[in-house]
């Protein structure tokens, strides 16, 4: 046979607070009886010491039996707050097998389910992306020996765009691990900020790089950083074509970190939208035309290479306009 403390531990959620005052009660009404003489002997004394202590007790058992009844509701929050960080691997206590303990396992459940559901989603996309890469390949060694025209060039494009997809794709999940695989190397940022603008030689009038100083050294993976920067620019240059100003890159040595920053003068992003932008296959335009390109994956995997570096990017918008992305890097 089970104590009644077990059994109240293990009731309903209602059932527990009606046994709390009811417990509260008894308490009372036994303290009444136990300093009932005390009491009467000297009713104006004792009876202002006894409700003092009859209170004091009162109060702490209901918030030591509250607290109990309670702490799976914060449990729950726990979770709640972890999902919401993207943490699908939070598993919660199961503290009784009421009303609440039937929602953390199902809490539990449901994150076992979301797990197994993007897995599956992941290597679908995987399997398709490796599957591609043959016909693209293919199919752009046949559009060489093809005489030049405005078709051949259109085909190539939607080639290129599929293949840059592919590869951000499989990039990205081969970033996912905690040992991503980094070529780790000292880089001079004048270097690497340099290279990766002469990429963009037909847009070199739309972008200006400020003074960068000589002795600013980082260990990174070169490559990849690159390709974050790349990213930026990128969308700067497409997002603010409609502006004469070029768009600028900074360099700022702070006393912990170094900052690079990629500044233009387009329209912004809207404020609620900004949270997202890191998502994958998430993109302000939904429209998806070919005009800002793009299948929102650069920046999902701009931050995964970032991560890997124990580093940071944000996206901000200017008070005037235009937005401020920053790559962010600890000394």
């Amino acid at each position: 046979m089970k104590h009644p403390f077990f059994t109240l531990i293990h009731s309903s959620f209602l059932h527990k607070l009606m046994g709390i005052i009811i417990l509260c009660a008894a308490i009372v009404i036994l303290l009444i009886f136990l300093f009932s003489n005390i009491i009467f002997l000297d009713a104006h004394h004792h009876l202002i010491f006894f409700l003092i202590m009859v209170v004091i007790v009162v109060f702490v058992l209901t918030g030591f039996f509250i607290h109990l009844v309670i702490q799976p509701v914060h449990e729950l929050e726990r979770g709640v707050k972890e999902i919401s960080k993207g943490n699908l691997d939070v598993v919660l206590k199961v503290m009784s097998k009421d009303e609440l303990g039937k929602i953390a396992n199902a809490f539990n459940k449901m994150t076992v389910e979301l797990r197994k559901m993007i897995k599956a989603r992941d290597q679908l996309l995987l399997d398709v992306s490796h599957e591609l890469r043959s016909p693209v390949t293919r199919a752009k060694l046949a559009l060489e020996i093809m005489a030049e025209s405005k078709e051949k060039s259109s085909v190539l494009d939607d080639l290129r765009e599929m293949e840059t997809m592919i590869t951000e794709l499989l990039e990205s999940e081969r970033l996912k691990g905690s040992k991503a695989p980094l070529n780790i190397q000292k880089t001079r940022i004048k270097d690497l900020v340099f290279n990766t603008v002469s990429g963009f030689w037909p847009h070199k009038e739309k972008i200006l790089v400020h003074e960068i100083s000589e002795n600013l050294v980082l260990r990174i993976d070169p490559l990849k950083i690159s390709i974050v920067l790349k990213n930026l620019i990128d969308n700067a240059l497409k997002y603010s074509e409609n502006t004469d100003k070029a768009i600028e890159i900074s360099v700022i040595d702070q006393q912990d970190k170094i900052i690079i920053q990629v500044e233009d003068f387009g329209a912004g992003i809207p404020e609620d939208k900004i949270e997202f932008l890191f998502e994958p296959f998430y993109r302000v335009d939904t429209s998806r035309s070919r005009k800002t390109g793009g299948y929102g994956l650069g920046l999902h995997l701009a931050k995964k290479i970032m991560e890997a570096h124990g580093a940071d990017i944000q996206i901000k918008n200017k008070q005037n306009s235009g937005i401020i992305a920053e790559l962010q890097f600890m000394k």
